[in-house]
């Protein structure tokens, strides 16, 4: 009895090896088939794929650079010449307007391999597997490849507006309520100017430091474009002493308001013998340039100043 029950146990594990070498078999020919297709498949479909990558891989860094501008608009932020707004917004729309459609690409597969020590079930699932996706790569048509755009110019052109947009936004809080201090390191730059000093509340000629509407900073400077010889310069006078007709001035207010209101002021004695000058608001400043200079270099000082305020250090 024993011997016949051995004998039963050692015909199963036969067949049951029969089977396992069997499924081991057949899953080898799958996957030598499945691999050979495979090979077909990539040379067919690679180039198309490799066109589709580089569509995509332009299409989303066009689209980080869209997105980097929107957030740019949702900070809400105002900037000091409005036309960088406008340039930023052209510049966007040509952007998407250039994208090309996203294709898809094509499936991909990897190779396969057999582990003969696999469960049956495995071998079998492997095999399944093998033949389904043979069939699917022999069914794929290539679609024709797709030219790969060049955002270049519409790149360089966002680029360029968002970094505008956002140095006008940075100009425009540097010229708001901005310190003597600033004032003071960013005339520096203005070549024509030789000295300069703020006022005090001990040493303000008209007075308005720190007073309800009035600047709340206020920095004279001389400038080598005026000649002092027209001038009425008493010994020991400084800067501050000879007021704008040394060269100019640029007073501080907390508000666009308040600066309007003082230009107003100023701007009463225009054309008369009692004008001091030219003067023009910009964010919550007076920029003032002396009666002495003509009008052209009234202007070139006027910009030399506002450029050198609005100067966004990298």
């Amino acid at each position: 009895m024993k011997k016949i029950f051995a004998t039963g146990i050692a015909i199963a594990m036969m067949f049951a090896l029969t089977a396992c070498s069997g499924a081991v078999d057949n899953a080898k020919s799958a996957v030598d088939e499945y691999n050979a297709a495979l090979a077909t498949y990539n040379e067919k479909t690679s180039a198309y794929n490799d066109a589709a990558q580089q569509v995509i891989d332009a299409n989303t860094n066009l689209e980080a650079l869209i997105d980097g501008a929107q957030e740019d608009f949702n900070k809400g932020e105002e900037p000091f010449d409005e036309n960088t707004t406008t340039a930023l917004k052209d510049a966007m729309t040509a952007a998407q307007e250039a994208k090309v459609a996203t294709p898809e690409k094509l499936k991909e597969y990897e190779e396969l391999t057999v582990d003969e020590n696999a469960e049956t079930s495995e071998l079998k699932e492997l095999s399944e597997t093998a033949k389904t996706a043979v069939e699917e790569m022999n069914a794929v048509e290539v679609p024709e490849i797709p030219e790969i755009p060049d955002y270049t110019e519409v790149s360089t052109a966002l680029s360029d507006a968002k970094v505008a947009y956002e140095d006008s936004v940075q100009g425009l809080k540097q010229i708001t309520a901005p310190s003597d201090d600033f004032i003071m390191d960013r005339l520096k730059r203005v070549e024509t100017i030789t000295d300069m000093a703020p006022v005090t509340e001990d040493h303000d000629p008209n007075g308005h430091l720190g007073k309800q509407g009035g600047y709340i900073g206020c920095v004279y400077w001389e400038d080598s474009q005026v000649d002092r010889s027209n001038l009425y310069i008493e010994s020991g006078d400084d800067v501050i002493d000879v007021g704008t007709d040394g060269g100019g001035a640029i007073e501080v207010f907390n508000t666009v308001d308040e600066a309007n209101a003082r230009n107003e002021e100023l701007g009463i004695y225009d054309g008369t013998m009692f004008a001091s000058g030219s003067h023009y608001v910009y964010g919550t400043i007076i920029i003032r340039t002396s009666n002495e200079l003509s009008a052209t270099q009234q202007t070139e000082l006027t910009e030399n100043v506002l450029n050198a305020l609005l100067a966004v250090d990298k």
